[in-house]
Parts: C-alpha cells; sequence; structure tokens
C-alpha cells in the first residue's frame, strides 16, 4: 500500500511542480488539438486574484482555425487568460525562456477592463478544448 501511494504522488508531483514554475517568457508545448502538433504557447504574465486565484495570461501560436467573420486562417492568438489548474493539465515540456515577450497589451487590457466590470474570468478548460470552444463561439467584427 505504501508502494502504490509513492507511485501515485510520483506521478503528480510533476503536474503539481509546473504550475509552480511557470513564468513569464517560457515557451511550452502543450496537449495540442489534432493536426496542431508544432502548436506552442507562450506564458506572458502570471498574476494571483482573489477571486480567480493563480491567472496566467498566454499566447498561443501553431494553431489554425478560420475566423467565421472575415473568412482568413487564424495561426494565433496573442492573448488567452487561464486559471493556473487549467494551463497545468495542459502543458508538456517547457521548450525555452525568451528574452523579451511578444505584445499583448492590447488584449489583456480589453480583458482586464472587462475583468474588473465583472464581465470576464479566465478559462478552466484545458488549452485544446477552449480553441476547440472558440470554434463554436459567436464571432462579431470589432468596430
Amino acid at each position: 500500500m505504501r508502494c502504490l501511494i509513492t507511485l501515485l504522488l510520483a506521478a503528480m508531483f510533476p503536474l503539481l511542480s509546473n504550475a509552480a514554475d511557470l513564468q513569464a517568457g517560457q515557451v511550452w508545448t502543450y496537449k495540442t488539438r489534432a493536426g496542431e502538433a508544432s502548436s506552442t504557447l507562450t506564458v506572458l504574465k502570471v498574476e494571483q486574484y482573489n477571486d480567480l486565484g493563480r491567472v496566467v495570461h498566454i499566447r498561443v501560436d501553431g494553431i489554425h482555425m478560420t475566423n467565421p467573420v472575415k473568412g482568413n486562417v487564424v495561426t494565433d492568438i496573442p492573448h488567452l487568460p487561464f486559471k493556473d489548474l487549467a494551463l497545468q493539465g495542459s502543458v508538456v515540456k517547457q521548450l525555452r525562456k525568451l528574452s523579451s515577450l511578444p505584445d499583448f497589451q492590447e488584449g489583456y487590457d480589453t480583458w482586464k477592463k472587462a475583468y474588473l466590470a465583472g464581465q470576464a474570468g479566465a478559462f478552466e478548460t484545458p488549452v485544446s478544448t477552449t480553441l476547440d470552444a472558440m470554434l463554436g463561439a459567436k464571432w462579431e467584427e470589432k468596430k
């Protein structure tokens, strides 16, 4: 029995350590959608909120989604906020750490304004599930 508990804890430890180690600038492989094995995510910012807990803001590159409004192919998403545990369950391997971050300020500011107004939160689902859900969402052209 003691051996079984030790094995279970050992299997869980890498998942727990990934979440604790997430830092701005890290580029990770993650559990991708079918056909997007080379897609990566970049940690942009990590924040703590009383109501949301730890929020990890990311960028996703190397995806293939068709914008239903404009018909163009989307290959990256510059900003997505995730709850820590959802991202912890998505990341696989850290590839590198960037010395400078890609620009995400516009997306972050839009999210932060909506969050402060009580109209936004952070994703609680794995990255791949979130991307799939975005395909079925109602898209509107920004005015």
